[in-house]
């Protein structure tokens, strides 16, 4: 039922084109992360409303052998389906710190992905990896048009710009984008990839320019985020549906953008042409394996059917669309050959390399993110542990680090890996309290773009961004604490400086930043590097390597703690003790 085409010359005689009224499926998913064996998570009421499960409940959900169950279950009810994934398939979960990759590759190719864009994770490990998995392993094309060559034996030999597919007799031009910003940041390290993305809009253009004439519909994967999904509709014409991902962001509705700029737009080698305008639908299905989105496009080409914004050179017209987020719940039954395929790749306790022992017990969740817009109790737990791993004076973490709550319950380390996925390597640099006062000016600023939420967590440290910021300053900063108890801020009139307590809790008091002063800072490679523009960058010889990850010293941090015997002892100690600390600060 299903194929792709080359384009050029060749024996096989061309089917004939389809026409009149057509109905196409596509089965949308993005930012998988590794997550290949179902994850427990509480079930908020947005997850509920989604057909989930239970509104507060803790359930496992996803699972690729699940997703493979439903996957199938849609193709048998359309005739006309594709899947088509958005990248991040790396990057995670234990399986991806283990196997490098191999699994996820093997389970996309079972399941009967399509087509997939690159993603920025797929490049953590770099350039080589990319090849060897998907040279050796993938049947699917990988694309990315916005990649320029880097020649033999690089991601050249593995990505394609685009790939023309049929489904059942209708030839779907699908033309990748990849996500540019860890190009831009290992291109600062030479040798790990030798090119640079291109502008996005130009490369779409180009390839649009190729397919239009041999296609009938033209999807574009992209790994860009929804602002930039916009900006590239705009620019372009001849786009049909835009498959987006990068920001794992879950949209109950298609985001509609008009494209073709007004009426003329510049072609992929600058030149301008007239367009006719066209609504063109963007879809974000989530992340993690939460659910796939079921896009149903109505199609037609009929001219006396499609009216006067018709453009003679786009095929098939959009006249109607169907959406809908599948669930991967927790009742969902594992497809039988999925999970035999991936059983050699499932951690088990007492497997020293995936360590299933438990750590701690944790008597109620921790959030990853502030009910006010600033610090979280996860974002202080895990700042805290790099600064204890560090021995350092202030720890300074970014928010995006933390990208799940941390359940209540048995806390190991896949659990943790879970939560903070990155193998994100802890450093720690002597910086001036000056360099970090500016640090926390920009956190301060960038808090503005992000709805006035924080992004960093900190430790050693009391930082009060003032957001939205009308002054010279968006950023108050006290330096590690004196021994001083406090209930308020009048308390430390005497050292002038602030008290960390809250709601009438007790706490420290916080003397002001001595910017004269030096202060041993830990933090992840990825924001010494510059990676949010909140540090200089720090140099690579003025740093020094103290773990592997974020997961590995919040790991360590939890088991140096005392045992419980059970999760109801730990309401007076253990990680009730660390909770109330995380809270508190």
């Amino acid at each position: 039922m299903f194929g792709v085409w080359a384009l050029g010359c060749g024996s096989e005689p061309t089917p004939a084109r389809l026409h009149g009224p057509v109905e196409l499926v596509l089965l949308h998913s993005a930012d998988t992360h590794s997550e290949l064996f179902p994850w427990r998570t509480l079930i908020g009421s947005s997850d509920a409303r989604r057909g989930l499960g239970a509104a507060q409940s803790v359930a496992e959900v996803g699972g690729f052998a699940r997703l493979a169950t439903l996957i199938r279950a849609e193709r048998a009810r359309a005739p006309r389906s594709l899947a088509l994934d958005a990248g991040d398939l790396f990057q995670g979960s234990l399986a991806f710190e283990r196997f490098g990759g191999e699994p996820e590759v093997l389970a996309f190719d079972t399941l009967g992905v399509q087509a997939q864009a690159l993603g920025n994770h797929e490049l953590d490990r770099g350039a080589a990896l990319v090849h060897e998995r998907y040279r050796a392993l993938a049947r699917f094309p990988l694309l990315a048009a916005n990649y320029a060559p880097d020649g033999p034996g690089g991601l050249s030999d593995v990505l394609e710009p685009f790939v023309v597919l049929d489904a059942a007799g209708l030839r779907v031009g699908v033309i990748g984008v990849g996500n540019t910003s860890t190009v831009a940041l290992l291109d600062t390290r030479p040798n790990e990839l030798a090119e640079l993305a291109e502008n996005a809009s130009g490369a779409v253009e180009r390839a649009l320019e190729v397919l239009r004439p041999v296609v009938d519909v033209v999807v574009v994967l992209t790994h860009l985020g929804l602002d930039a999904d916009e900006r590239l509709v705009r620019a372009t014409s001849g786009i049909d549906v835009v498959l987006g991902g990068h920001q794992h962001l879950t949209l109950d509705e298609p985001d509609w953008v008009e494209d073709c700029a007004g009426g003329t737009i510049r072609d992929g080698w600058g030149n301008e042409r007239r367009c006719v305008p066209r609504r063109v639908p963007i879809v974000h299905s989530g992340a993690y394996g939460k659910y796939f989105g079921r896009v149903r496009l109505e199609l037609d080409d009929e001219p006396g059917r499609l009216g006067d914004h018709a453009d003679r050179l786009d095929g098939f017209e959009v006249v109607g669309l169907d959406f809908s987020l599948v669930p991967v719940a927790a009742d969902t039954p594992e497809d039988p050959a999925m999970a035999e395929l991936l059983a050699p790749y499932r951690p088990a306790a007492g497997d020293v390399l995936s360590t299933l022992d438990v750590l701690a017990d944790a008597p109620k969740p921790l959030e990853r993110n502030g009910a006010t817009g600033g610090d979280s109790p996860l974002g202080n737990f895990a700042a805290e542990a790099a600064r204890s791993a560090a021995e350092a004076d202030v720890a300074v973490i970014g928010a995006s680090s933390l990208r799940h709550d941390l359940p209540a319950g048995a806390v190991d380390l896949a659990t943790l890996v879970h939560v903070m996925p990155f193998e994100d390597p802890v450093v720690y640099a002597e910086l001036s309290g000056a360099a970090l006062a500016t640090t926390f000016e920009h956190a301060a600023r960038a808090a503005a773009g992000r709805e006035c939420r924080t992004p960093v967590h900190v430790a050693g440290a009391l930082v009060r961004l003032r957001c939205p910021c009308v002054t010279a300053s968006c950023a108050v900063v006290f330096a590690p604490p004196t021994e001083v108890q406090c209930e308020s801020d009048g308390d430390c009139r005497a050292v002038g400086g602030a008290c960390s307590g809250r709601d009438g809790e007790s706490g420290v008091c916080f003397a002001p930043l001595a910017t004269d002063a030096v202060f041993r800072v830990a933090t992840t490679e990825y924001l010494a590097d510059g990676g949010g523009g909140l540090f200089g960058p720090i140099p690579a010889t003025a740093r020094v390597r103290q773990a592997d990850s974020l997961a590995a010293v919040t790991a360590d941090f939890a088991r140096g703690g005392p045992a419980c015997a059970a999760a109801s002892a730990c309401d007076e100690g253990c990680m009730g003790d660390l909770v109330r600390r995380a809270n508190a600060t």
